[in-house]
C-alpha cells in the first residue's frame, strides 16, 4: 500500500519533506513501522554510489523531482562506509521513546508506552493513502539558563 511521509521540525514553518510517497507492507505496530521506514532509507542510502570524479549535471526533470523531497543533490554520497541498519533502527526507536520526535498518522499521535513494552507497542491501523508525519523536536542546548 502507498502512504505519504511528511517530516517537520518545530523550528521551521514549512515541512522538511512534504508528502513523499512510500510503499509499505501491512504493518500493525508503531515500532514495526519505524523499523521498516528506517531500514528502507538506510538500504536506499547504502545503494547510492560514492561521489565520482566525473562532473555530474542536473536536468530540469531531475531538479523538479529533487525539489519535491526538499533536497537537491546529485544522488551520490560522500561517505564510503556502509551504514548499519540494525544500529539505525535501534537509534530511531530509542529517539522515539525519548521523545526526540513524534509520529502522527492522519493527525493522530502514535506513541510507545515504555521501553519495557517496545515489543508490544501500540497497535496501529494504516490504510492506503494515509499521511505519516514525523515531527522532530528541537532540543535547547548551548545556552546558560538562569532561574531567578
Amino acid at each position: 500500500m502507498t502512504i505519504y511521509l511528511k517530516i517537520k521540525s518545530l523550528s521551521k514553518r514549512r515541512p522538511i519533506i512534504d508528502r513523499l510517497p512510500l510503499e509499505i507492507p501491512n504493518i500493525t505496530t508503531a515500532a514495526a513501522l519505524i523499523e521498516f521506514i528506517v531500514r528502507h532509507y538506510v538500504d536506499e542510502y547504502n545503494a547510492q554510489k560514492v561521489d565520482s570524479p566525473i562532473l555530474p549535471y542536473l536536468t530540469d526533470d531531475k531538479l523538479a523531482n529533487a525539489a519535491t523531497t526538499g533536497k537537491i543533490d546529485f544522488g551520490e554520497r560522500k561517505n564510503e562506509n556502509q551504514q548499519d541498519s540494525a544500529a539505525a533502527v535501534e537509534n530511531a526507536l530509542q529517539c522515539f521513546e525519548d521523545g526526540i520526535f513524534r509520529l502522527f498518522v492522519n493527525d493522530e499521535e502514535i506513541s510507545l508506552e515504555t521501553a519495557e513494552s517496545r515489543a508490544n507497542a501500540e497497535n496501529i491501523t494504516i490504510n492506503e493513502g494515509d499521511e505519516l508525519t514525523f515531527i522532530r523536536l528541537t532540543m535547547l542546548a548551548g545556552g546558560y539558563w538562569r532561574w531567578t
